[in-house]
């Protein structure tokens, strides 16, 4: 009875051990998980729209890394590997005894290690809290393997080692080495390249394909012999040139968004690569640089250079997303915007003079008028007086809720109380930010019959239907494609056909661009300082459009596009509706200097009164100055002027041969 009871008991005992060390093992889990953090950690790569490789960034703790499972390997790869480190993988718990024994007793017999009996799961525990080589380092793996195999399984162990396998220098895991030695993903590898990528991890130092070369293909040789017969002769040669950095913009987009892995993008690695070195080859304005954005006619983004110089990604100000002062560039969508509402054609006479609209005269970029001309030849040769008229018509408001709602947003300027300014006519010459992105999508529109819709930068799911937004009529936009297809080449072209060119020039020299849209590609260009100071001798046409041109010789030109032909332009007509052959104004003449209510000091510094000169537009010429009701005596021909007698107030008033007058009050000091 006595033995009956001691069995028993110790019975009890053995379960009740048995039960505790399940939840012992629990706890010790839970309390002391293994760290992934390595393992989370991941790499950005950017690849073209062919696969290339044009950019990248390492991980949070500086390595190329990226996580990938077993499944998107090739398996000539796996079999090798299990062979030749681990051949009991899917036998035993993450430690194998044999091994361990067998690495013992080679100790013992020969007095040093001779191999060291680590599975994968061992060597997995080592690579995510990595750690010297000792007797308590390899009892941790050993306890770290059981649990990572009990936690996570064979394939979960395998996935983590593919993922940080030390390949050379700073990049771990067989995707990342992959990539970067072999230029393919590693679901593909030869016989060759797996027994490359299977010896480096065993001493990824004194292997590295960049300064012991023939070292690794020696050792990879007898990797591949112990496992296999093969006896290939060729065997490959990892390129170790590293990650290049020909798309450091869009790589600093992809990183403040917090992108990682492999992304592929739209563009085309051959025409970015060379984008960046027409970009470079130009000379820069003083202290700054260029920009250009290229878009093909499915709108997809192949070219994005946001700065000639930059060099690595998140370094800079991507000058493709800065909002910056368009110049004249936003004039086309303003005039077409006129026609679409019939107040002007492209044959309709504009004058071309001084004229003040609300207190704003605007004047033309060499200071000079032209006089009467077209509507074509006014957008042709940019001239400023033409554009603000159509502008005024149009109305700056409606302008800007046009291109709101073609999610396209002007950036107007504050007021000094920190407010934001009403807009105003000065947008049609500059007074707004807009990016090149956007810009470059306005463009677009010209060779998509009006329409705009968003440009791409990553592939889209092609039965997608793309959201477009009106922004011309087709008609209009047809009128416009054909007045810019009109405008003069940069100097060194000769001529080129089928494409629709605006420059514009910011004030005071500070932006450059020049605009192209073809039936192939949209081409921008922007030319400046990153800081948005000016530039002396920046212009849009002789800065920013050479780089414009070389751009456009890289752009294959294959058919023309259906939406070329879709809408034909205004044909020249023998007689125009009235309210069509001229543009009108307001009948009544304006007096454009001095100002009215201005305070003007006339007095030189012996005492005695200096002319004052005055200027009128607008009405019928040949005017009459009256100053203080008495007529002005101003000799044909000559600029009129008035010499005041004393300071005082006076009273000047301008007459048109219709009577037709104006007057002003100012004050002489």
């Amino acid at each position: 009875m006595r033995d009956f009871r001691l069995l028993a008991r110790n019975c009890t005992l053995g379960l009740l051990l048995t039960s505790l060390l399940p939840a012992g093992l629990l706890v010790a889990d839970r309390f002391n998980p293994p760290d992934l953090y390595r393992a989370e950690q991941a790499a950005l790569l950017v690849q073209a729209r062919d696969h290339t490789l044009l950019d990248g960034h390492t991980s949070r703790d500086g390595f190329w890394r990226l996580p990938v499972e077993s499944q998107n390997v090739d398996p000539t790869y796996i079999t090798l590997l299990l062979t030749t480190e681990d051949h009991r993988f899917e036998s035993h718990p993450g430690v194998d005894p044999q091994a361990l024994a067998r690495a013992i007793w080679q100790l013992v017999q020969r007095g040093h290690i001779v191999s060291g009996g680590s599975t994968l799961a061992m060597q997995t525990s080592r690579l995510l809290t990595p750690h010297r080589h000792t007797w308590g380092g390899k009892l941790r793996d050993i306890l770290r393997a059981l649990q990572l195999e009990w936690r996570f399984g064979r394939r979960g162990v395998l996935n983590l080692y593919l993922t940080l396998a030390p390949e050379g220098t700073n990049i771990e895991g067989i995707r990342a080495a992959s990539l970067l030695y072999f230029g393919h993903e590693p679901s593909h590898l030869t016989s060759t390249e797996a027994a490359l990528l299977v010896t480096l991890p065993r001493r990824p130092a004194a292997l590295r394909p960049d300064r012991h070369p023939n070292t690794l293909l020696n050792a990879a040789q007898r990797t591949l012999q112990r496992a296999t017969s093969l006896r290939p002769v060729a065997w490959p040669t990892p390129d170790t040139r590293g990650v290049p950095h020909d798309a450091p913009e869009l790589a600093g987009h992809f990183i403040s968004a917090g992108r990682n892995g492999v992304v592929v993008t739209t563009l085309d690695a051959r025409l970015q690569r060379n984008a960046r070195q027409v970009l470079a080859n130009h000379p820069a304005p003083l202290r700054g640089t260029f920009a250009a954005l290229i878009v093909d006619h499915e709108r997809q983004i192949i070219a994005w250079v946001g700065g000639a110089e930059h060099k690595a990604p998140g370094n800079a100000i991507d000058a493709v997303l800065a909002p910056r002062s368009p110049g004249s560039t936003l004039k086309p969508f303003v005039y077409g915007m006129a026609f679409e509402k019939g107040w002007m054609t492209p044959h309709t006479r504009v004058r071309d003079s001084r004229l003040t609209i609300g207190g704003y005269a605007p004047r033309d970029f060499d200071h000079a008028f032209r006089g009467e001309t077209t509507v074509s030849e006014a957008l042709q040769l940019s001239l400023n007086v033409p554009a603000i008229q159509a502008l005024e018509r149009v109305g700056p408001s409606r302008f800007m809720d046009r291109l709101s709602s073609c999610s396209v947003r002007l950036r107007l300027p504050k007021n000094p109380d920190g407010t934001q300014s009403a807009p105003s006519l000065a947008i049609v010459l500059g007074g707004a930010g807009i990016s090149l992105h956007d810009l470059t999508m306005l463009y677009a529109a010209l060779d998509h019959n009006g329409y705009v819709a968003p440009l791409h930068h990553e592939p889209t799911d092609p039965k997608a239907t793309t959201s477009e937004t009106v922004l011309l009529s087709s008609r209009a936009n047809a009128d416009i494609r054909t007045i810019l297809r009109g405008t003069a080449p940069p100097a060194g072209v000769a001529s080129w056909e089928d494409v629709a060119f605006k420059t514009g020039t910011s004030y005071g020299n500070r932006d450059g661009w020049a605009m192209a849209s073809t039936p192939q590609a949209t081409v921008g260009v922007w030319a400046g300082r990153p800081d948005g100071t000016a530039s002396p001798g920046l212009t849009g046409r002789d800065t920013a459009g050479p780089v414009l041109a070389d751009l456009l010789s890289l752009v294959s030109l294959p058919h023309k596009s259906a939406s070329t032909a879709s809408a034909q332009p205004h044909r020249a007509v023998a007689v125009l509706s009235p309210a069509l052959r001229v543009l009108q104004h307001g009948q009544a003449p304006q007096i454009i200097f001095p100002r009215n209510h201005a305070e003007i000091e006339s007095r030189s510094s012996d005492g005695t009164m200096v002319p004052i000169g005055l200027e009128g537009s607008g009405g019928h010429p040949p005017y009459h100055w009256y100053i203080n009701g008495t007529p002005l005596n101003v000799p044909p021909g000559a600029q009129p002027s008035w010499t005041p007698d004393a300071p005082g107030f006076a009273h000047v008033t301008l007459t048109d041969v219709q009577n037709a007058h104006a007057t002003i009050d100012i004050r002489i000091r």
